[in-house]
């Protein structure tokens, strides 16, 4: 049932309508984000480049001498060498809306175009992502997070969808998902590693199957173990070897170790592992406590309703991969909040079943009340979001003015051939959620790092920044 009550014909065309509607948001504030901080950086560098094959020589350097991640940055490479940001932004609109629909498909007994259930993932996305100003807007780390955990989670939705089909496939699909899985494993550390760590499960279920013969619940297979069959195919085999593979060519990359030899830490030994337990932990905390709070919430309200653990072995999947994936970055000495996108979208879909499974089958006085309250927190969220992008847009329209008359003004002094020059901060007025441009503005000192690379981008010696209230170039 759905929550306005419309018949499948309508509730269609909501559904299509909210997902047109997450396209054109996303790709608006996406080009009211202009080219900062290591964007400059890259571009600079991508333009010594004397063809196009010296881009993929660029890219073995970095993979030699700095980090494995080589599928983000070949992609970014290629964006900035055709000179395609604004196709950039319209095709990274799309991933973003890509990377919903796979949450969505990732949902198990959801009602068909439930409209309801999709708004909630995008709302999850635009109000709890994380550090979605970082990891979504901006071109060169977007590329690390928004793009390949979309490229992870497309080959992890291909690969659950045959799998729970009991879908044999031919030589094509075994070819096929060899090379996605190459990719998808090539991608990120941590959420590639919780792709392994899901087929891993699948496989172990199905082995359970095949000795315990798990039955179906009311007959529904999904509500326990039997949906994942009894066999393992050939092209689940071909795709998590692809898997396996890209995984150790990212994580074995020569970069990875001279990048982590820079790095000193206070502690070592076991003194230092509780270090980083203490802070990988404490980033998640300030990243997820309010969902780690709805997680337990809707736990409790699905226990409450009769469902048994058995029932409930998707959101606890998903939550597990949550902590495991998290977890995984006391493995590097100085863990970032944006590392853990991924592990925020195994917890939005953990989070997302559970909010699918209070539903109004049984009709009785407690299922409706906790089927409303469902719905309400949707509405508040909605209306708290409308709010709030409303008056970000604005303000992403304001911040981006303000980049572009600043280029304009460097570019016009780098064309007059001046090496050292004076150009203006941003007004801080403008600061909100979904903007990094303030972390990254240029600042009163010509060494710093952010100067640095706006410096290499103009070719530049040197560029002071200027409070704008103490600006009067333009």
């Amino acid at each position: 049932m759905h929550v306005l009550n419309l018949d499948a014909k309508w509730s269609k065309k909501l559904f299509i309508l909210e997902v047109i509607a997450c396209y054109l948001t996303i790709l608006m504030f996406m080009i009211l984000t202009p080219l900062l901080g290591d964007d400059f950086n890259y571009y600079a560098i991508v333009n010594k480049a004397d063809s196009f094959w010296d881009l993929f020589a660029q890219e073995y350097d970095q993979y030699m001498h700095w980090t494995g991640r080589s599928v983000a940055h070949i992609i970014l490479r290629l964006v900035f060498y055709f000179d395609s940001v604004m196709l950039f932004n319209v095709l990274s609109a799309a991933v973003f809306v890509i990377l919903t629909l796979c949450i969505y498909f990732h949902i198990d007994r959801r009602n068909e175009y439930d409209y309801r259930l999709y708004l909630f993932i995008v709302l999850m996305i635009w109000v709890f992502g994380t550090a979605f100003a970082e990891t979504i807007l901006l071109k060169y780390a977007s590329c690390n997070y928004l793009i390949t955990t979309g490229i992870i989670f497309v080959f992890l939705t291909l690969y659950r969808r045959w799998l729970i089909e009991g879908s044999e496939g031919g030589i094509l699909r075994c070819i096929g998902m060899f090379l996605l899985g190459i990719v998808a494993g090539w991608c990120s550390e941590n959420t590639s590693g919780g792709a392994i760590l899901l087929i891993m499960i699948y496989f172990a279920i199905i082995i359970y199957n095949r000795k315990h013969a798990a039955k179906n619940i009311s007959g529904d297979s999904s509500l326990s173990l039997a949906m994942y069959g009894t066999k393992i195919m050939p092209w689940m085999m071909t795709g998590f070897v692809g898997l396996i593979i890209g995984f150790a060519f990212m994580i074995l990359a020569p970069g990875n170790y001279v990048r982590a030899s820079y790095i000193v830490e206070e502690h070592s030994g076991i003194v230092g592992m509780i270090a980083r337990i203490q802070k990988t932990t404490l980033l998640i905390r300030d990243n997820f406590l309010i969902l780690i709070c709805m997680f337990i919430v809707i736990l409790i309200i699905l226990r409450v309703m009769g469902r048994s653990f058995i029932e409930l072995h998707n959101m606890l999947m998903y939550g597990f991969l949550f902590l495991a994936t998290a977890y995984s970055l006391i493995m590097t000495a100085e863990p970032q909040g944006r590392a853990f996108f991924g592990a925020g979208i195994f917890l939005t879909i953990a989070i997302c079943q559970g909010f699918s499974d209070i539903k109004l089958d049984n009709s009785t006085d407690l299922d409706k009340a906790f089927y409303t309250a469902g719905s309400c927190l949707v509405a508040i969220m909605f209306v708290y979001m409308f709010f709030e992008y409303i008056d970000s847009g604005a303000d992403l329209g304001r911040i981006y003015r303000e980049e572009s008359e600043r280029d304009a003004y460097l570019t016009s002094k780098a064309q007059e051939g001046d090496t050292d020059v004076y150009a203006p901060m941003l007004r801080p007025d403008f600061e909100n959620k979904y903007t990094f441009a303030y972390e990254l503005d240029i600042t009163d000192n010509p060494e710093y790092w952010t100067n640095v690379e706006v410096e290499a981008y103009y070719g530049m010696k040197s560029i002071i920044g200027v409070e704008r209230e103490n600006w009067t170039e333009y």
